[in-house]
């Protein structure tokens, strides 16, 4: 497959410049214009780790360089143009290839392909008090990704503008993730690295309509995808930072058949200078199509039949969800400098799903229905929002404006199993209901200073009300029904943002925002139950230009973030808790220099840092998640570019890339060096 797209690159190369040093150019059309940057490199390391290439997308073990960009473009004859764009970096497998054919009022035709890979570290489940609190799988997780995208359009004048789009995602490899598993070290934490298995295969095909006349415009698409999606999980248990060997792994494997029809509609109008109306329809049918087995394997391989994984399998679920979306927006201006924008929504959502899951409970494991539990479930979702925006710039220097939207919806939500066991049974009505407000105000008093202030309300409110409840019931023995746990959840949050730009001198320019986020959660969960929770989150963020001198241009970027989390388990009557509280913050710092020499010879540096700060040293939170940690990630790349040509230029590149983490025995860290050296040519 390598070569078949190294000579397909190749031939395109050689074919863009036997046409730039062809007489096909009329003398009315623009020039050609083809310009190429290649480069090649290496990467010296110090620590050979996968979280590298996580972080950086880059492998380190492998050349890095090649064609970064070839673009050419070439107007051939009477409105025909030609455009490529051709990236080719073989040693990282990183390949991007766009072609555009088209004719000024006739049609146009793009080919777009791309493949990459990315990777994923293999270790996860952090938790502060073991020893080696960081748990490694053995694979070295990468996921091949591949994207073809093909267009076509028909563009004659005073007709329609007819589209056509065909697109293929492809992904396939291991990924990985984390899941609940046990590691065990002492005490035992219940978050495990995982590798997944995965072959994902996906097709959309489009196909649209725009037309723009004087009684309305409209914007009509059809929209079909086919998904068909594999998976593989092995979840082991991990014991002193090694995978456990004498438990029981479970295998989880799902094969998912999915697919979706979209019509779309979208109108817009604009009656007059001073209103203007759009609106749109969607409809989306869905049917998704699964099957599921799940084994758990003992020590020696052999399938258990015990435990609480069992072995489950589902060899059709189905699952049809029927979707409609209303929407429609009006503009007016009722005075000069006096605009109200409105909009009214209605979203109704439909699933009907079936599932029938098989338990194989006894030897020789040959998947027999042994324990069978066949379940429905039906959904109806329905939503209306409405939304208003005022905006008045009649006050010197001063843009106050006014949003509101409150959005209500009703869920019911049912589901049971069919037959006499009884075993789940649902039956939920959800109410909520959503309300923002926001008023802010945007100023500019002098000519280098500027800002804006806003402050936004939400309030958000869910009621449930289970018809079927396990914990209402008189008998504490009927385990029929649906065990609910929240009865009322109500979300309070008030945001605050200010804005400043400022250019207090000629060669001096600042910006910086701030913003507070208070967020008050209130959990019912019958009458003597509450959980309580205050999130509140603060960022600081601005940056500086410099430019002291014509051939000097300084930068710098900081932001700070600061999370804050308490919560009360049980805020019961009786029994009161202790509060579970987290602090967590993190820096961030962006610096650039760029120093032109003279003419020809231009330096530049970059360095940024990246740091964290969510160790908890509070011992009270031993039981919480262990997914605390402190990192440092560094980057510095020196440049310098040299013309040793108006239209050629060479430069060279050195990075240094850094990452360490305070209290992971070292497992992570790591410490890589790029060098690199390339040329860019320009012809127009």
């Amino acid at each position: 497959m390598h070569k078949h797209i190294t000579t397909i690159f190749s031939a395109i190369i050689i074919a863009s410049f036997t046409i730039l040093h062809t007489d096909l150019v009329f003398a009315e059309q623009p020039p050609a214009y083809f310009s190429t940057s290649f480069y090649g490199g290496d990467i010296a390391k110090s620590r050979d780790d996968e979280k590298f290439r996580e972080d950086w997308q880059l492998r380190d073990d492998a050349f890095i360089g090649g064609i970064e960009y070839l673009k050419l473009r070439y107007p051939i004859k009477e409105d025909w143009l030609f455009k490529s764009e051709i990236k080719s970096l073989p040693g990282q497998r990183n390949h991007d290839l766009k072609l555009e054919v088209s004719k000024k009022d006739l049609f146009y035709a793009r080919v777009h392909y791309k493949r990459f890979p990315h990777y994923y570290d293999n270790s996860g489940g952090v938790y502060k008090n073991f020893a080696t609190p960081f748990f490694v799988t053995q694979e070295e997780p990468i996921a091949e990704r591949k994207n073809l995208l093909l267009e076509f359009g028909l563009t004659l004048p005073d007709l329609p503008i007819f589209t056509f789009s065909f697109e293929n995602k492809h992904r396939s490899g291991e990924i990985s993730s984390l899941t609940w598993g046990e590691a065990s070290e002492a005490v035992s934490r219940k978050i495990v690295p995982t590798i997944k298995d995965i072959n994902d295969n996906r097709n959309i095909v489009k196909i649209g309509a725009e037309y723009k006349h004087d009684i309305v415009n409209i914007e009509v698409e059809q929209r079909w995808e086919f998904t068909d999606l594999e998976t593989a999980r092995t979840e082991s248990n991990f014991t002193n930072g090694l995978p456990s060997t004498n438990d029981a792994q479970v295998v989880d494997e799902k094969d998912t058949y999915y697919q979706s029809s979209q019509t779309t509609v979208k109108l817009n109008k604009t009656i007059n200078r001073k209103i203007s109306l759009s609106g749109g329809y969607r409809y989306t049918k869905v049917d998704n199509d699964s099957e599921t087995i799940l084994r758990t394997f003992n020590s020696s391989g052999a399938i258990n039949p015990g435990g609480f994984r069992k072995n489950w399998f589902d060899p059709n679920s189905d699952s049809d969800v029927n979707s409609h979306l209303w929407n429609l927006n009006i503009l007016v201006k009722p005075a000069k400098d006096l605009t109200v924008q409105g909009f009214l929504r209605l979203k109704n959502i439909h699933r009907n799903s079936t599932s029938t899951f098989f338990n194989d409970t006894t030897g020789a494991f040959d998947y027999s229905r042994d324990d069978i539990h066949d379940i429905s479930a039906r959904t109806n979702n329905t939503t209306v929002g409405e939304g208003i925006r005022v905006t008045y710039k009649r006050i010197p220097r001063i843009a106050p404006y006014f949003e509101a939207e409150i959005q209500q919806g009703d869920v019911e939500i049912k589901e049971k199993e069919n037959g006499n066991s009884g075993f789940f049974q649902r039956d939920t009505d959800r109410d909520y209901d959503k309300q923002t407000y926001t008023l802010g105000l945007g100023f500019y008093p002098f000519n280098k200073l500027s800002g804006s202030v806003q402050y936004r309300k939400v309030l958000k409110k869910n009621e449930y009300d289970d018809n079927l409840d396990t914990e209402s019931r008189t008998n504490p023995l009927d385990t029929s029904g649906y065990s609910s746990f929240i009865d009322k959840q109500d979300f309070d949050t008030d945001i605050y943002t200010a804005r400043l730009t400022a250019r207090p001198i000629r060669s001096v320019s600042t910006t910086f925002k701030y913003e507070y986020r208070g967020e008050e959660i209130d959990s019912k969960m019958d009458a003597l139950s509450r959980e309580m929770a205050h999130v509140d989150t603060q960022t600081f963020s601005g940056s500086i230009t410099i430019t002291p001198f014509s051939n000097l241009f300084l930068t710098g970027m900081a932001m700070h973030r600061n999370l804050r989390v308490k919560t009360r388990a049980r805020n019961d009557q009786s029994i009161p808790a202790a509060a579970r509280a987290f602090e967590g913050d993190s820096t961030t710092f962006v610096n650039n220099a760029i120093f032109a020499l003279n003419e020809k010879t231009e330096f530049s540096a970059d360095y940024q840092i990246s740091l964290t700060d969510n160790y908890d040293e509070n011992s009270i939170n031993d039981l919480g998640l262990p997914l605390e940690h402190d990192y440092t990630m560094q980057s510095l790349t020196l440049g310098v570019k040299h013309k040793i040509r108006k239209n050629m230029t060479l430069w060279s590149r050195y990075s240094l890339y850094d990452y360490s983490e305070s209290h992971i025995a070292d497992i992570d860290d790591y410490t890589e060096h790029l060098f690199a050296v390339g040329g860019e040519i320009r012809f127009r």
